[in-house]
């Protein structure tokens, strides 16, 4: 069964930090969970990370500490990359779920490995939550989750990611939606109503799909399929639904990366709410 009792919080005290600490409370309040704050120190275009050291371990000891005094927490700064001090954090804490700011993805790094976002979602087993607007967290007391929307790709895996967003709608009592996206077809598809026919058909059939997946699960959530880009697909039916979370799939059981990896930076940078990927 999932779970989250441990929630690993990387911190870089930017504005989006600072945002996603408030959802970082909310989900520690809900779930009861233990909080790791960690911050690497990278070094400074002068300065050695050891001798900026005591000053960020001040810093990340004061970051949220009103807000977090009734949490058990754990802070720890270290010398070093940050993707892998995050790894290596992973490693040793074990958390059920990572919680991250996004600072905002180019032309390019959505298609790289460079950022430490994306280094961590590829690298990471574990539950990743991330948001691009997390600046603009609202308040704690603002924030809700009613609504979940799950993407799936109708692979074995969708199944698990199926049972991972009805069981974190179960536990904050919120609507459940699911979203496919169909593949659109080739542009030579000769005669406009054979064409139309066909998506007709192949939307039906990814409709049968995630019905007869949600009867074997016992869900009942609003089904949303359509045509198109997936990340474009996903972030209209998140609008539609007035989605709070969307639940995507990243990696397969065998930790491979799935079909919603490869989308996954479109997915985080044209999605209007957080973002959980497992």
């Amino acid at each position: 069964m999932p779970q989250i009792k441990k929630i690993l919080f990387p911190v870089d005290f930017s504005s989006g930090c600072l945002g996603a600490a408030r959802c970082v409370e909310a989900f520690a309040g809900q779930f009861e969970a233990e909080i790791l704050l960690l911050h690497a120190v990278a070094m400074g275009e002068h300065t050695q990370p050891e001798e900026l050291l005591p000053v960020r371990e001040a810093q990340l000891n004061a970051f949220m500490a009103d807000e977090l005094k009734y949490f058990t927490t754990q802070r720890v700064c270290v010398a070093g990359d940050a993707a892998s001090a995050i790894a290596e954090a992973a490693d040793f804490f074990k958390p059920d779920l990572v919680m991250m700011a996004t600072h905002g993805l180019g032309f390019f790094r959505r298609h790289l490995l460079g950022s430490v976002t994306a280094k961590a979602l590829h690298d990471l087993p574990c539950p990743i939550w991330t948001s691009v607007h997390a600046e603009n967290a609202p308040q704690l007391e603002d924030i809700h989750c009613r609504r979940i929307l799950c993407a799936v790709d109708l692979s074995d895996r969708s199944r698990c990611v199926v049972e991972w967003a009805a069981w974190l709608a179960g536990e904050y009592q919120a609507s459940l939606g699911i979203v496919h996206a169909t593949t659109p077809l080739d542009a030579a598809t000769p005669g406009w109503t054979l064409g139309e026919e066909l998506a007709q058909h192949v939307a039906e059939q990814a409709k049968k799909s995630v019905y007869a997946l949600q009867a074997e699960l016992r869900t009942n959530a609003r089904v949303f399929v359509n045509s198109g880009d997936p990340a474009s697909v996903i972030a209209v039916a998140a609008r539609d639904f007035a989605a709070d979370l969307l639940v995507i799939g990243r990696h397969d059981q065998t930790g491979a990366a799935g079909f919603l990896l490869h989308h996954a930076y479109a997915i985080l940078r044209e999605s209007p709410c957080p973002v959980i990927s497992i």
